[in-house]
């Protein structure tokens, strides 16, 4: 048992939240059609992946996203002189453009259909049908929960399911999610199972309850009730809860703002939630208004189990942008700050900050979002979970008769040893997460450079740079020439010397002897050197020397 646990455990598993950037390397015709080639850059740590795709591949995408409503800029069909080099060119960069479009949004982004379509190796169309055999086989052996029907594409995680059971002691329907295992996940099987027992018996007022818990081989299920309302999400933009993710949220045509004090009481209630998690040891990390739901004017916390099974938070290419959130105390204020910065205005913040805001905002609201999404926070610091609970935004909803509810006593209690597994978890997550940005950080650098290296004036200066060792090369070339010539044109004097004076002889270079040494300033080639001149270079001696015939040489006697 214990082999198959420990290659349970070393399974890699997918980070969904990993932002992509598609390029279209190349064009290329195969069997009467033309593939475009893409590179699929994925994650922080690039890694690259490419796949080849018709443009009919393109136009079923397309299809697929159009429940979203937004505008797509996909090139139309031809089927004339589709094959021509120019239009295929052309084609290439529309296509690109449609697929940077899409990529742009990241609700699209995070779809399916777009997964599936870069990256076909770790996203199947069938991981649906994969989700429904897993859990009916898992409903059919516990017997509390009858399946009734799935409920596809309702939430934004690939790889989380919704279904409608139907509870056998009650006969209430109720909403069942299962959810594979993240990237994060560390916790082995029975201490999730230990772990989960305890947040059944979760008791806080600003918390759902959760009806059932079950670990399974690839994943797990969480039943809790149905709230008509939905979730945050679903007020502000006038949905349902059980209709398709795309549909809803890609781009609604109905927008409904909370207004201050809805802000005030809700925000009140998810600070309190959040403390007491933290208090407790468990972070939520996933906090939007997605997993937000209300009842009877009370917000309440879902998807607290999220961290414990190691899957990535929907913010998170936000927050690895953000310096100072590098502990899961300072995502969920980040989080809670995007959170409030979509309840007031009915649309997600599109970037990891915000410094501009409308002039019509509440002055004390709009102090919140700047302290925790404003440029200056996110690089320098983000306050506590504490200093947000005494700002005045909040502490005006416990004048106001917003205080937590009295009926139950906040409960939640986590084993000895499974509380060190939960730190554990945490800090790996957070380790993770400060990789990540580090690696970010590192990219976002490289691409400064370049743009610094490519920009028109720094072009200006490599150019001058680059003009000016050119004339100081052609200058030192010059000059170094005119020094050969110099050289060569002046060639020292060669002084013959005595062979043997005790027996007065001497040599010379010609055939007619003389007496003593004249001077004589010829070489054996016959070349001439100037009187008084410096010794001659090493290539003239060499040349001097392999030129030397011994047989033009004559002894000759010196005057007694």
């Amino acid at each position: 048992m214990a082999i198959f646990e420990k290659s349970f455990q070393s399974k890699v598993r997918i980070d969904d939240t990993d932002t992509l950037v598609c390029l279209l390397e190349n064009a290329q015709s195969i069997n009467k059609h033309t593939e475009y080639i893409l590179r699929v850059q994925k994650g922080p740590n690039k890694e690259k992946t490419c796949v080849s795709r018709r443009y009919r591949d393109f136009a079923v995408l397309n299809t697929n996203l159009q429940q979203a409503n937004i505008d797509l800029p996909i090139p139309p069909k031809k089927l004339i002189g589709n094959m021509q080099p120019s239009f295929v060119a052309e084609r290439q960069i529309a296509l690109q453009n449609y697929i940077n479009e899409v990529l742009k949004h990241q609700i699209l982004a995070l779809s399916l259909p777009v997964r599936s379509f870069l990256d076909p190796n770790n996203y199947s169309i069938s991981i649906a049908e994969q989700a429904l055999q897993t859990v009916s086989i898992a409903l059919r052996g516990s017997g509390q929960f009858e399946l009734k029907s799935p409920l596809p594409d309702i939430g934004w995680r690939i790889r989380k399911h919704y279904f409608l059971v139907n509870e056998s002691e009650s006969g209430s329907n109720c909403l069942l999610s299962y959810q594979s295992y993240g990237p994060d996940h560390t916790l082995h099987v029975k201490d999730l199972q230990a772990a989960f027992r305890s947040l059944q018996n979760i008791s806080h007022p600003y918390i759902a309850d959760i009806l059932a818990m079950n670990t399974l081989e690839s994943g797990a299920y969480v039943v809790r009730r149905i709230y008509k309302n939905g979730s945050f999400r679903d007020l502000l933009y006038g949905t349902e809860y059980n209709k398709s993710h795309l549909a809803k949220y890609g781009n609604p045509k109905t927008r409904k703002p909370f207004t201050n004090g809805q802000i005030s009481h809700y925000g009140y209630q998810i600070l309190q939630a959040l403390k007491f998690l933290h208090s407790k040891g468990l972070p939520h990390g996933h906090l939007h208004p997605g997993n937000i739901t209300v009842d009877n004017q009370t917000a309440l916390l879902l998807d607290i189990e999220n961290l414990l099974m190691g899957v990535p938070s929907l913010c998170r290419p936000y927050v690895l942008d953000v310096r100072r959130a590098n502990t899961m105390e300072s995502v969920d204020v980040y989080c809670f700050g995007r959170t409030l910065y979509e309840m007031a205005f009915a649309s997600p913040l599109q970037q990891h900050y915000c410094d501009v805001y409308p002039d019509n905002i509440p002055q004390d609201l709009e102090s919140v979002l700047r302290l925790c999404l404003s440029s200056a926070s996110c690089k320098q610091d983000i306050p506590s979970l504490d200093r947000l609970l005494h700002h005045p935004l909040f502490t005006r909803a416990t004048l106001n008769g917003l205080a937590p509810r009295c009926d139950a006593r906040p409960h939640l209690k986590f084993p000895l040893n499974i509380k060190e597994q939960i730190k554990a978890a945490v800090s790996f997550v957070e380790e993770r997460m400060n990789a990540d940005q580090k690696s970010v950080r590192s990219a976002r650098r490289e691409v400064r450079i370049q743009e610094i290296l490519n920009s028109e004036e720094e072009m200006k200066k490599q150019r001058k740079r680059a003009k000016k060792r050119s004339s100081v090369w052609k200058s030192s070339s010059s000059l170094a020439e005119a020094s050969r010539s110099a050289s060569g044109a002046s060639s020292p004097t060669l002084t013959p010397t005595p062979i043997d004076t005790s027996a007065n002889i001497s040599f010379r270079a010609d055939s007619s002897p003389h007496t003593g040494n004249t001077g004589d300033n010829t070489t054996s080639n016959g070349s001439t050197f100037p009187p008084g001149g410096s010794a001659s270079p090493r290539g003239a001696l060499l040349s001097d020397i392999c030129s030397f015939d011994r047989s033009r040489l004559s002894r000759v006697t010196s005057p007694s």
